[in-house]
């Protein structure tokens, strides 16, 4: 939520990573060490974009033409949460480079086995979506918060407001068909 609530103001953090993931009252968690967070505003003035730790960085931060074009900022948070997400369900320490780095840049990493038993292929998915190569495919937060992120409780509100208006709607067209045939549909009430 917090990192939704940043990109809604057009402010990208630029440094996500476990050690600023941050666990607070009532067990809620919260994006810590701001010191990196720029306005896209001010970034695309001065093409200033400032480095976090490597082993989180997303690809297009560390091209040699970055400063070509400017990449899509907000989606390098995205690639960030993924590799600290795929971190924390892998339980496994990443490199600062070698092969394991660049399949993780490259899309060509594999699950362990024992994470594809654990997690669901959602889950799974969607952290592979949010470390896709391409900016373009990684899903925003916005779009993380309305999927992945939602409750089993909160999809099932949702599927039951959904059938609702479906029903009601449905209704309305009965009621429209029984008073164009004359009939009155409030006579039996």
């Amino acid at each position: 939520m917090g990192l939704g609530e940043l990109h809604s103001q057009d402010i990208v953090h630029l440094d996500i990573k476990p050690g600023n993931i941050l666990k607070g009252k009532n067990n809620n968690y919260k994006l810590g060490d701001l010191g990196m967070a720029r306005f896209l505003a001010k970034i695309t003035e001065d093409i200033n974009i400032p480095e976090g730790d490597c082993r989180y960085l997303a690809k297009e931060l560390l091209s040699r033409d970055m400063l070509s074009f400017l990449p899509d900022l907000k989606k390098s948070d995205i690639f960030s949460l993924g590799i600290t997400a795929y971190e924390l369900i892998t339980l496994s320490a990443l490199e600062k480079n070698g092969p394991a780095w660049r399949a993780l840049r490259d899309g060509s990493f594999a699950y362990p086995p024992e994470v594809e038993v654990v997690y669901s292929a959602e889950i799974l998915g969607s952290i592979r979506r949010m470390l896709s190569e391409n900016t373009d495919d990684r899903p925003s937060a916005a779009e993380l918060l309305d999927s992945v992120f939602v409750s089993a409780e909160q999809r099932r509100i949702h599927e039951l407001e959904v059938e609702n208006a479906r029903l009601n709607d449905v209704q309305q067209q009965l009621l429209d068909l029984l008073q164009q045939a004359g009939v009155n549909p409030y006579q039996w009430l």
